[in-house]
């Protein structure tokens, strides 16, 4: 299974207004709404998070969970990471059982202490390969990345759609090659070629 940290621009309008605040006084993206997508061989492309409700149908945010099976990465994502690649066959499973978990022991949505960021860094941490492995700002996941995106390369996020799309092919073609009871091919993902720091796409990858 592969993870991939993802962020689209919050969908109320009190995230809107802190979107925008925040872009001008930080220039990160710690205001918008934050989500995984996981790849693996039977669910090439699923999207985990909070539902962040539905202004325009008067549904206010709450910590529900959404798993979605997706054919294409959303228009709407603004910045994706790819945290990791863990082999166990169980990973996927194991993630939404977690997310099911996390929901059911924490029902009531907060703004500052329980939402879509605690949720996502909490399941990161309940993976054991990414445990340790993902750099940090301040013991948070997400501190890191947000104060990342401050000097992100201009074509970081069509790059890392473009992996995404790869990842989630190689995931597909596996899946045909095991119903149709073959050989699963080890096919070499594609590096990211963006201009930051050598040390830190050794990190991250």
């Amino acid at each position: 299974m592969h993870l991939f940290l993802g962020w689209r621009a919050m969908e109320d309008r009190i995230g809107s207004i802190a979107y925008t605040f925040e872009r001008v006084l930080w220039g990160d993206s710690r205001a918008r709404h934050t989500f995984l997508i996981a790849c693996s061989d039977e669910h090439p492309l699923t999207l985990i998070e909070i539902d962040v409700g539905n202004r325009e149908r008067g549904i206010k945010k709450g910590m529900k969970l959404k798993i979605a099976e997706l054919e294409e990465i959303p228009n709407s994502v603004t910045k994706l990471e790819l945290i990791g690649e863990t082999t166990s066959p169980t990973a996927l499973q194991q993630l939404i059982q977690n997310a099911q978990t996390y929901v059911q022991e924490h029902p009531n949505y907060h703004v500052l202490l329980n939402n879509c960021r605690t949720f996502v860094e909490s399941l990161i941490d309940e993976i054991p390969e990414f445990r340790n492995s993902i750099p940090r700002k301040k013991g948070s996941i997400l501190e890191y990345y947000h104060s990342q995106a401050k000097h992100e390369h201009p074509g970081a996020l069509v790059k890392s759609k473009q992996l995404l799309k790869d990842v989630r092919d190689v995931h597909r073609h596996n899946r045909q090659y095991k119903y149709t009871s073959k050989l699963v091919l080890n096919i070499e993902l594609p590096t990211l070629d963006v201009d930051i720091n050598t040390d830190i796409i050794e990190v991250r990858l």
